[in-house]
């Protein structure tokens, strides 16, 4: 199947079927609504995650990261890849919401209303400038917590009790990067008072301004991957399964197209 309705907390999303991985099919505007929603939810852990076409084949690898995928209570379509292979695979929208994005959508939302907002991961000051940065744009928001954190076992005893030390966190950012970000919160969403948890990469280091983001054209055009690429050069190796994931994505289209046209001519 390509999709399926899957009841959250009393709502209901359609999650798109992209390569065995659900991407939920919702546009900017009903994201924004399910942060607040889920921030303020009863109970905690929930978690949102954001989906590109190396989490799709890692899922693929990894059986226990695509549970953790499958567990989340959003899956938005972070990469353009995806984002456009939901439209394939039967969704409304073919935009991305990156994590960038997300941070600054959570910090606007807070503005206005009562949420609690924590930035862990980076190296040394990333988090807190991300913290300083968004409250220098709105400073309605109330950021609790600013921190690197450290996403090993052995260290989840002190990071808990920082965290339990600053009290309920509505929504956490956590950039510790793919697959570490993941297993992180799938370990410990149970054991916080966090209402939202968002994965968001290597997002802090653009917000700080540690790196540049690509020319927004390239953003619309699907080659932020290369930008990055030319700028940090070891990503090579991680994206070394993109044009695996296009080619089956290409594979999906043509087997679509094919029973379209099929069933088209025996239905005449």
């Amino acid at each position: 199947m390509n999709s399926q309705l899957v009841n959250k907390n009393g709502g209901k999303i359609r999650r798109i079927d992209v390569l065995g991985v659900g991407v939920d099919d919702l546009d900017e505007r009903e994201v924004e609504r399910e942060i607040v929603r889920l921030a303020k939810a009863p109970g905690r852990g929930h978690y949102l995650v954001t989906i590109n076409s190396e989490f799709v084949m890692m899922a693929h690898r990894n059986r226990k990261f695509a549970q953790i995928l499958a567990k989340s209570d959003l899956a938005v379509a972070d990469g353009w890849f995806v984002a456009k292979s939901r439209l394939i695979c039967g969704g409304r929208f073919g935009e991305r919401i990156t994590g960038v994005d997300l941070i600054e959508l959570a910090s606007k939302i807070a503005d206005d209303k009562p949420i609690r907002i924590g930035y862990m991961g980076g190296f040394g000051d990333v988090a807190p400038s991300v913290a300083k940065r968004q409250l220098e744009i709105h400073p309605g928001i109330d950021v609790v917590y600013a921190k690197p954190g450290e996403p090993t076992i052995s260290h989840d005893s002190r990071l808990k009790a920082e965290l339990d030390a600053v009290g309920r966190i509505d929504v956490l950012f956590v950039a510790f990067g793919m697959g570490k970000q993941e297993f992180w919160i799938d370990r410990m969403r149970g054991k916080l008072d966090i209402g939202l948890y968002i994965g968001v990469g290597g997002a802090f280091d653009y917000i700080a301004g540690k790196k540049r983001r690509a020319p927004e054209f390239m953003q619309k055009i699907g080659l932020e991957w290369l930008w990055r690429l030319v700028h940090d050069p070891v990503r090579i190796w991680r994206m070394r399964v993109l044009p695996i994931f296009a080619f089956l994505i290409f594979l999906k289209l043509c087997k679509k197209i094919f029973f379209r046209i099929f069933f088209q001519k025996i239905t005449r």
